[in-house]
């Protein structure tokens, strides 16, 4: 657990770190699921962050909490931001908002639901910033740990054959293809919803070929190969590691207060139970950023390859990591 002077000073987006940052943060994680508790209350003795959830979350905020106080840091900032001055009403800036939490605090880990939000933010602020989603755009440290999870089981990357389930538009699943395209997977599999709904005798079988622009360009930028598929079966049989996420998701650019109750069944080409890794036999680790419906049935717990509540477990040791190379670097 060394901090690395030349570490970005914020991480809003996987852009922000070089391939040897991403190393690094995946041998910082696994050095600090090896230290002893008492010894890891001491890397952040003293230190304050603060987490700004503008949206719901349940494993990001309580993640980076329960990374502050493992490392010894106190936990201050709001997951209602009706508590605070920013709500608009009150219209204060986010910029403001930024720039005013972080005289108060050695971190600050934000989401928010405009995209953007978080880099406005790194810009306002006096301490490291950390984006802990912002509208559709990015979701760096889950995805980090989603990657660290897939190299521990695996040994590496390196040839692996990676499937990648639901709507390419989300911030997970963005976040995982920039970092998928320089770790030299042998192919990206897709999975992915039609951009518009169809409505046509045997949809089933078609094979939905739609990437949004900039990621289908960082894959050819990088000569990550990839293809489409129409069946999860399809990816069961053929990946090492599949991340299921929703096809259907509710709008992460809306105020959360605007938004109502989302009811949506997962269309059967699209959902991973145990009975079908079975039916092919599959060996695939089976991951899930979380929260997951319908589309990642429980009994995949049952089966080898299903990791959903590890993955929780490894985010919280990269979430330590992210929060030592930037709090001990100041």
């Amino acid at each position: 657990m060394h901090p690395t002077v030349d570490f970005p000073r914020h991480l809003v987006a996987t852009a922000d770190l070089s391939t040897a940052d991403v190393e690094r943060l995946l041998a910082e994680a696994a050095g600090l699921r090896e230290t002893p508790p008492k010894r890891a209350r001491t890397l952040l003795d003293g230190a304050i962050v603060a987490t700004l959830f503008f949206q719901p979350s349940t494993r990001t905020r309580l993640g980076f909490e329960a990374a502050a106080l493992r490392l010894g840091a106190r936990v201050t900032g709001f997951a209602d931001p009706s508590t605070s001055r920013s709500v608009d009403y009150i219209g204060e800036s986010l910029e403001d908002t930024a720039r005013v939490v972080s005289e108060l605090s050695d971190a600050l880990v934000l989401r928010h639901y405009v995209t953007g939000a978080a880099r406005r933010a790194a810009q306002a602020a006096v301490c490291p910033v950390v984006n802990g989603g912002d509208g559709s755009n990015e979701h760096p440290t889950q995805a980090l740990s989603d990657i660290w999870t897939m190299t521990r089981h695996l040994g590496g990357l390196g040839g692996a054959v990676v499937g990648l389930v639901g709507d390419p538009g989300t911030r997970v699943l963005r976040s995982l293809v920039h970092l998928l395209a320089r770790l030299e997977v042998k192919r990206l599999l897709f999975l992915v919803p039609p951009a518009a709904p169809l409505i046509m005798a045997g949809v089933d079988a078609v094979t939905h070929t739609t990437l949004p622009v900039d990621l289908a360009a960082v894959l050819e930028e990088s000569g990550t190969a990839y293809e489409f598929r129409s069946d999860v079966t399809e990816l069961l049989a053929e990946a090492d590691v599949v991340e299921m996420m929703p096809i259907d998701v509710p709008s992460l650019e809306t105020q959360p207060s605007a938004l109502s109750s989302h009811v949506y069944v997962t269309p059967e080409p699209y959902r991973i139970t145990a009975a079908k890794i079975r039916a092919v036999g599959s060996r695939a680790l089976i991951l899930h950023p979380g929260p997951r419906k319908d589309e990642l049935h429980p009994d995949v717990e049952t089966t080898p390859g299903g990791l959903y509540f590890e993955q929780v477990k490894d985010s919280l040791y990269l979430r330590m990591a992210v929060l030592t190379q930037l709090v001990t670097r100041r």
